[in-house]
């Protein structure tokens, strides 16, 4: 399977763009979040996922993209762990 989603930015601009593979418009832009912006955009791929009929336990990748980062890495994901923002410990 190849990513589902991409999020980029940071904390630093406060901005960060959600993409759904396959479409070119963002998913959503989130502006102004210097402070829980990455989990803010997790969670909002939670509940597009859980609005589509995806059960907790689906399985998808996110690219999480930070400028000027070289190793960006693609994270494998339940549709819950969005949900919460934050993964389960392993």
């Amino acid at each position: 399977m190849g990513y589902f989603f991409t999020i980029e930015g940071d904390k630093e601009s406060g901005k960060y763009v959600v993409t759904e593979s396959g479409i070119t418009e963002p998913l959503f832009v989130i502006t102004g979040m210097y402070y829980g912006g990455l989990k803010e955009a997790r969670q909002r791929i939670g509940n597009h996922l859980k609005s589509k009929g995806y059960s907790p336990n689906s399985i998808f990748e996110h690219y999480c993209i930070k400028p000027n980062r070289k190793n960006n890495p693609k994270l494998k994901w339940t549709v819950e762990e969005y949900l919460i923002g934050v993964p389960f410990k392993k």
